[in-house]
Protein backbone atom coordinates (compact mmCIF):
# COMPACT_ATOMS: atom_id res chain seq x y z
CA UNK A 1 0.00 0.00 0.00
CA UNK A 2 1.30 3.64 -1.32
CA UNK A 3 0.74 6.59 0.87
CA UNK A 4 -1.05 7.95 -2.30
CA UNK A 5 -3.44 5.20 -2.16
CA UNK A 6 -4.09 5.86 1.95
CA UNK A 7 -4.47 9.58 1.21
CA UNK A 8 -7.11 9.52 -1.11
CA UNK A 9 -8.79 6.81 0.89
CA UNK A 10 -8.69 8.95 3.30
CA UNK A 11 -10.45 11.86 1.25
CA UNK A 12 -12.97 9.50 0.31
CA UNK A 13 -13.52 9.06 3.58
CA UNK A 14 -14.44 12.54 4.19
CA UNK A 15 -15.95 13.27 1.34
CA UNK A 16 -19.34 13.36 2.36
CA UNK A 17 -18.82 15.28 6.08
CA UNK A 18 -17.11 18.16 3.76
CA UNK A 19 -19.61 18.27 1.04
CA UNK A 20 -22.36 18.35 4.40
CA UNK A 21 -20.19 21.05 6.19
CA UNK A 22 -19.79 22.76 2.41
CA UNK A 23 -23.72 22.70 2.27
CA UNK A 24 -24.62 23.96 5.86
CA UNK A 25 -22.13 25.95 7.09
CA UNK A 26 -21.19 27.77 2.97
CA UNK A 27 -24.66 28.31 2.76
CA UNK A 28 -25.10 29.89 6.22
CA UNK A 29 -21.82 32.01 5.58
CA UNK A 30 -23.05 33.09 2.63
CA UNK A 31 -26.32 34.09 3.40
CA UNK A 32 -25.14 36.76 6.29
CA UNK A 33 -22.51 38.12 4.13
CA UNK A 34 -25.13 38.91 1.31
CA UNK A 35 -27.58 40.56 4.41
CA UNK A 36 -24.29 42.39 5.48
CA UNK A 37 -23.53 43.44 1.79
CA UNK A 38 -26.84 43.99 0.94
CA UNK A 39 -27.83 46.40 4.18
CA UNK A 40 -24.41 48.19 3.51
CA UNK A 41 -25.16 49.14 -0.54
CA UNK A 42 -28.88 49.19 -0.56
CA UNK A 43 -30.18 52.83 -0.66
CA UNK A 44 -33.51 51.53 2.05
CA UNK A 45 -34.00 51.69 5.30
CA UNK A 46 -32.55 48.83 7.47
CA UNK A 47 -36.13 47.35 7.94
CA UNK A 48 -36.64 46.96 4.49
CA UNK A 49 -33.55 45.90 4.06
CA UNK A 50 -33.82 42.81 6.55
CA UNK A 51 -37.43 41.97 4.92
CA UNK A 52 -35.80 41.76 1.52
CA UNK A 53 -32.71 39.29 2.68
CA UNK A 54 -35.39 37.57 4.61
CA UNK A 55 -37.17 37.16 1.43
CA UNK A 56 -34.24 35.84 -0.60
CA UNK A 57 -32.43 33.84 1.99
CA UNK A 58 -32.98 30.76 1.27
CA UNK A 59 -31.69 30.94 -2.49
CA UNK A 60 -28.10 31.43 -1.22
CA UNK A 61 -28.47 28.45 1.19
CA UNK A 62 -29.90 26.36 -1.78
CA UNK A 63 -27.19 27.49 -4.25
CA UNK A 64 -24.39 26.01 -1.41
CA UNK A 65 -26.83 22.77 -1.18
CA UNK A 66 -26.68 21.94 -4.72
CA UNK A 67 -23.27 22.94 -5.40
CA UNK A 68 -21.57 21.17 -2.74
CA UNK A 69 -23.20 17.94 -4.00
CA UNK A 70 -22.31 19.26 -8.02
CA UNK A 71 -18.73 19.86 -7.52
CA UNK A 72 -16.35 17.38 -8.80
CA UNK A 73 -14.20 17.27 -5.21
CA UNK A 74 -14.95 18.87 -1.76
CA UNK A 75 -11.83 20.71 -1.72
CA UNK A 76 -14.22 22.72 -4.67
CA UNK A 77 -17.49 22.51 -2.60
CA UNK A 78 -15.97 24.19 0.05
CA UNK A 79 -14.00 26.94 -1.73
CA UNK A 80 -16.71 28.60 -3.46
CA UNK A 81 -19.41 29.36 -1.35
CA UNK A 82 -16.99 30.75 1.65
CA UNK A 83 -14.59 32.52 -0.96
CA UNK A 84 -18.09 33.92 -2.08
CA UNK A 85 -18.97 34.78 1.55
CA UNK A 86 -15.12 36.27 1.75
CA UNK A 87 -16.26 38.17 -1.20
CA UNK A 88 -19.46 39.23 -0.25
CA UNK A 89 -18.12 40.63 3.40
CA UNK A 90 -15.01 43.00 1.83
CA UNK A 91 -17.98 44.54 -0.70
CA UNK A 92 -20.13 44.98 2.76
CA UNK A 93 -16.92 46.74 4.60
CA UNK A 94 -16.44 49.07 1.60
CA UNK A 95 -20.10 49.79 1.86
CA UNK A 96 -19.98 50.27 5.45
CA UNK A 97 -16.89 52.59 4.94
CA UNK A 98 -17.69 54.66 2.41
Amino acid sequence: MTAASSSARRLARLDLPLRLVAAAGGGYALCWAMFVALGAWLPFSKATVWYFTGQIAPLPFLGALLWAFVAHTPQRALAWPFGLAVLCTGIAFTGIWR
